[in-house]
C-alpha cells in the first residue's frame, strides 16, 4: 500500500478530522511519512477497543490506577498471529508510562458470536526485559516474554481464562470453543481432559489402552455412551495449573448425562506455544498413541498429555502439587524445551493426523458467524512495527 502523509490521507477524505485529531494526539504527525493507511486504521481500531470494551477499561484502570500519562506506544503485531480470523488476529502494544515502567498489552478481538476477545496487561520495569519481551513474544513460546515467574504475584487467572461451558455447547461446540482450547468433564474417578481441535472432535488420552486418539465431540460429552474413553486422571482437590491463577473443584461422582455434564474449558490469553508447534505435536502423539504403553494416572494421564501439547508443560495438578510460590522462568523454560524436544522425537510419521486437524480447523471457520467479513477482519492488523510519543505525555482517561 502507497506510504503518504497523514495530512494527505485527511485531504483524500480517508481520515476524518476527528481522526486526525486523535492520531495526532497519540503521536502521529501531520507529516510523519513511513505509515499505512491500514496502520493509521489499526491505532484507532485499538484506541477504539479501549473505549468500548469495559473489559479492557477495566483492567487497564486496575493497572494504570495509580498512574497519569504514557510516553511512548510502540505498536505491532505478534508473529504468533497466524491470520485466522477466529482464532488469531492480535494486536499488540508495549507501552511506556511515566516512570519509565513498560506495560506489554496484548489483544485478539473477537469477531465470534458467543466467543470473548483475549486481553492481556503485563507490567515489565526493566527496559532491558522489554527489549527482550518484545522479541520473545516473536519467538516459538510468547508466554517467556511476559513473566519472570508464574507465581501469585499477578492478577488472578492472568495467563489463561476459565469457564464453564453453557448447555448448548454440548451440542454446537464451535459457537464457544476454540481450536486449541483445554477442555476438562467430570468423571467417575475425577476428570477427564481433552484438547478441542474445531468441527467437533478433541484429541486425548484415553487410559484404556489406546493411547491418545482422536474423538468426536459427542462422545467426549457422553462417556458412557459406548465410547473407548472413560476418566484417566484421579480423583483431587488440587486446582488446575494453579501457578497460572486458575481453580477449579473436583467432583467424585460420575455423570452419566450429557445433559449434567459440566464442562469446562481453559483458553490461554497469551500463547504459550505457536499454534504451528501445537499441530505438529498433537498430530504426533495421535499418530504414535501416545499413552498406550506408557499411560499412568500418577505419572503420565489424560491431564498430563493437554498441559504438555498446549502449555509445553508436562504436569497433572490433580496428583502434583506445584507449590505455591510457583514455577520461575528457568524452569518454566527447561519443561518448555524438554517437552519439545521429546514430542518432536516421538515419530516422523504425521502427515495423515496433520492434515486431520487442518481440516477440523478450517471446517470450524465455516461452522461460525461472524460479526465481521473476512475481508475486513484480514486489515485489522498492523503491518509494521510503530513508535509514537502521545502529545503532552498523554494523559491515561
Amino acid at each position: 500500500m502507497t506510504q503518504k502523509y497523514l495530512i494527505e490521507w485527511y485531504e483524500r477524505g480517508d481520515i476524518t478530522y476527528s481522526e486526525k485529531e486523535r492520531l495526532n494526539k497519540i503521536g502521529v504527525g501531520d507529516h510523519d511519512r513511513g505509515l499505512s493507511l491500514q496502520d493509521l486504521k489499526q491505532i484507532l481500531n485499538c484506541e477504539n477497543w479501549t473505549k468500548e470494551s469495559s473489559e479492557i477499561r477495566n483492567k487497564l484502570t486496575n493497572f494504570f490506577s495509580f498512574l497519569s500519562k504514557i510516553k511512548k506506544i510502540t505498536f505491532f503485531t505478534p508473529s504468533f498471529n497466524d491470520s485466522k480470523p477466529d482464532a488469531s488476529n492480535y494486536s499488540g502494544a508495549i507501552v511506556t508510562d511515566g516512570i519509565d515502567d513498560n506495560w506489554v498489552i496484548i489483544y485478539r478481538p473477537s469477531y465470534v458470536r458467543n466467543i470473548q476477545s483475549d486481553v492481556f496487561i503485563h507490567r515489565i520495569k526493566n527496559s532491558v526485559l522489554t527489549i527482550k519481551a518484545e522479541s520473545q513474544l516473536n519467538g516459538d513460546h510468547p508466554i517467556l516474554a511476559v513473566t519472570s515467574s508464574l507465581c501469585s504475584d499477578t492478577l488472578d487467572k492472568p495467563f489463561v481464562r476459565v469457564w464453564s461451558l453453557p448447555s448448548d455447547a454440548k451440542y454446537n461446540p464451535d459457537k464457544y470453543i476454540l481450536p486449541f482450547d483445554v477442555v476438562k468433564r467430570e468423571s467417575s474417578v475425577g476428570f477427564h481432559f481433552a484438547i478441542y481441535l474445531g468441527n467437533s472432535y478433541v484429541a486425548h488420552l484415553t487410559g484404556k489402552g489406546e493411547g491418545t486418539v482422536f474423538e468426536t465431540w459427542y462422545k467426549f460429552c457422553n462417556p458412557n455412551s459406548g465410547s473407548s474413553s472413560s476418566s484417566s486422571s484421579s480423583s483431587s482437590s488440587s486446582a488446575f495449573f494453579p501457578f497460572l491463577g486458575l481453580s477449579s473443584s473436583s467432583s467424585s461422582s460420575s455423570s452419566g448425562s450429557s445433559s449434567n455434564l459440566e464442562i469446562t474449558a481453559y483458553h490461554p490469553l497469551i500463547p504459550f506455544k505457536r499454534k504451528e508447534e501445537i499441530i505438529r505435536h498433537v498430530a504426533k502423539v495421535v499418530s504414535c498413541r501416545y499413552g498406550s504403553s506408557s499411560y499412568d494416572v500418577l505419572s503420565n494421564n489424560c491431564e498430563h498429555l493437554v498441559n504438555a501439547c498446549v502449555f509445553g508443560i508436562h504436569v497433572s495438578r490433580q496428583v502434583k502439587s506445584v507449590g505455591a510460590v510457583g514455577i520461575m522462568l528457568d524452569m518454566l523454560l527447561e519443561d518448555i524445551n524438554s517437552q519439545r524436544d521429546y514430542l518432536d522425537s516421538l515419530t516422523s510419521s504425521y502427515y495423515y493426523e496433520r492434515e486431520q486437524i487442518m481440516k477440523h480447523i478450517n471446517s470450524t471457520e465455516e461452522n461460525r458467524s461472524y460479526t465481521r467479513s473476512k475481508y475486513e477482519i484480514e486489515n485489522e492488523k498492523f503491518q509494521e512495527r510503530i513508535e509514537v510519543y502521545p502529545k503532552d505525555w498523554c494523559r491515561i482517561q
